[in-house]
C-alpha cells in the first residue's frame, strides 16, 4: 500500500522542497505579529488504477483538510505558533465500496479510518521557528496517526513538523527572486530521488506577489513520477497563498510471481488566507 500512495507523498514533497530551499541571496526575515492567524486548506483529488494480470481495480479519493496557524508568542530569535486541525472531509471509492467522512458529523465507530480522521480534529501542535521560518522546536502531544497507512490510503499525508526544516506555511522568498530566475533542488529520501526545478514567472502584481513554476521528477525502485505546479507567494509575509501541484505516477511490484501495476494522477491544491 505504501507504493500506491507514492505520488501524494511526492506532490507534497515537491511543494515542501520550495519552502526548504536555501537561496544564495540574503533572505528576508519574517515579520509575524502576536495574534496573526492563517487558515490553510489542502484539497487532494486522486484517480488510480490497480492492475493484477487481467484484473483491474479503480480507486478514487477526494479529500480536504483545514488547519489554523496562529502566532501565540514572539521570542528574541523568532516566533511560537500553534497549528490546529479544524476540519476534514474525505470521500473514498475503492474496490466497489464508498466511504464518506465529514468532521461535521459523528464518525462511524466501526471504521478505523474514520476514527483515525476524527482523532485529528482539534489536535494542536506547538512549534517554535526562527525568523527565517526554520523549525527549532516541536511539541506534538500525540503522533500516533502522523504516518498511519490507512490515513494515507484515505488520501491524506500528515504534515511532518521536523526540527531543522522550514515551516510549510512560508517560503524561502528572497528579494533576489526576479522574473526568469531559476534554480534546481535535489533531495534523496531513502531510495527515492527527487529533482525539482523552480522558475520565477511573470506576476500581474510583482510588488505584491511572486509566482513560481515547478517541475519535478522522482525515481525510486519500481516507481517513477512527474510533477508540475504553480505557487503564489505573498511578498510582504512570505506566506504561500496558493499552490497547485499535479503528479502522475506509475509503479509496479512483483509479488508471488504476479506483476502488480499502479497508475495514479493526483492534484493537490492549497489555499491560505489571513484571518485577522
Amino acid at each position: 500500500m505504501k507504493t500506491h500512495l507514492f505520488n501524494i507523498k511526492t506532490a507534497l514533497m515537491a511543494l515542501l522542497l520550495f519552502t526548504a530551499c536555501v537561496s544564495k541571496a540574503q533572505r528576508r526575515e519574517l515579520t509575524f505579529k502576536q495574534g496573526d492567524e492563517y487558515n490553510k486548506t489542502t484539497y487532494i483529488s486522486a484517480a488510480s488504477i490497480l492492475q493484477r494480470g487481467k484484473q483491474t481495480f479503480n480507486i478514487n479519493t477526494t479529500s480536504s483538510m483545514s488547519k489554523t496557524y496562529k502566532v501565540t508568542g514572539i521570542t528574541r530569535s523568532g516566533f511560537v505558533l500553534t497549528v490546529t486541525t479544524s476540519h476534514i472531509n474525505d470521500t473514498m471509492d475503492a474496490f466497489g465500496k464508498k466511504m464518506e467522512y465529514s468532521s461535521d458529523r459523528p464518525a462511524d465507530t466501526s471504521s478505523y479510518i474514520q476514527m483515525a480522521l476524527q482523532s485529528l480534529i482539534g489536535k494542536s501542535v506547538t512549534l517554535s521557528i526562527d525568523k527565517n521560518g526554520i523549525i527549532t522546536d516541536v511539541n506534538d502531544p500525540d503522533e500516533r496517526y502522523a504516518t498511519d497507512t490507512l490515513l494515507l490510503f484515505a488520501g491524506f499525508k500528515q504534515d511532518q513538523f521536523i526540527t531543522g526544516t522550514r515551516l510549510n506555511l512560508v517560503a524561502d522568498n528572497s528579494e533576489a527572486l526576479k522574473t526568469g530566475a531559476s534554480w534546481v533542488s535535489n533531495i534523496s529520501s531513502g531510495n527515492e530521488k527527487i529533482n525539482t526545478t523552480y522558475t520565477v514567472s511573470q506576476s500581474t502584481q510583482p510588488e505584491k506577489y511572486t509566482n513560481l513554476m515547478l517541475t519535478s521528477t522522482s525515481s525510486a525502485p519500481e516507481q517513477n513520477s512527474n510533477t508540475n505546479g504553480v505557487l503564489v507567494v505573498d511578498n510582504a509575509s512570505d506566506v504561500i497563498l496558493v499552490s497547485t501541484v499535479k503528479t502522475a505516477t506509475l509503479s509496479y511490484k512483483f509479488v508471488n510471481d504476479a506483476t502488480y501495476s499502479f497508475s495514479r494522477r493526483t492534484e493537490v491544491v492549497e489555499n491560505c488566507i489571513k484571518m485577522n
